[in-house]
């Protein structure tokens, strides 16, 4: 015999809410929402000036570490990393970002290229998206790092006296 109806017992205004549903009564694979929620928002930001002379190898500019509730999860880097590159009557500056998690490069970019006849310095930002699969339930840290190449020399700065602003990292888990 099919049951056509509910014991309403303990159900006072005829609508079932959540306070109604016991809490391990409805699995994933019942909810009616779809998969690729959002699990947790991690963000670093740094406001540390940091110099270095053209050619230089990476430098750290900004860390965060998130730990992915399960192996399936994706994570959205978003970041942003803001300089400044003094004049040195250079015409092909290129100012290169990259993304680690741990120690393994997983997204790099070229921007910026600068011409300076003119201006006595030049800023500028980088902005990244990027979405990956690390496979993992451990700690995992990521970075954005930064370089520049030139011929020329100079000197570049990022987050340079306040002046162009602060540099962040925003890590989102996204649930499969």
């Amino acid at each position: 015999m099919a049951v056509t109806t509910i014991p309403s017992a303990g159900i006072t205004d005829a609508t079932i809410d959540t306070a109604d549903i016991k809490d391990d009564a409805v699995t994933a694979a019942k909810a009616a929402f779809g998969l690729g929620k959002i699990g947790q928002v991690l963000q670093g930001q740094s406001a540390t000036q940091i110099s270095t002379s053209i050619s230089d190898n990476d430098q750290d500019i900004v860390t965060q570490s998130i730990t992915p509730t399960a192996s399936s999860s994706k994570i959205l880097i978003i970041g942003t990393v803001m300089g400044i590159q003094s004049n040195n009557n250079s015409v092909n500056t290129r100012w290169n970002c990259k993304v680690y998690r741990d120690s393994n490069l997983i997204h790099y970019s070229q921007a910026n290229r600068w011409d300076f006849t003119t201006e006595y310095e030049r800023d500028g930002g980088f902005s990244i998206q990027w979405l990956e699969s690390p496979s993992s339930t451990s700690a995992l840290n990521y970075r954005l790092t930064s370089n520049w190449s030139d011929t020329g020399g100079g000197t570049c700065y990022v987050n340079k006296d306040g002046n162009s602003g602060y540099s962040t990292i925003t890590l989102m888990e996204i649930l499969a």
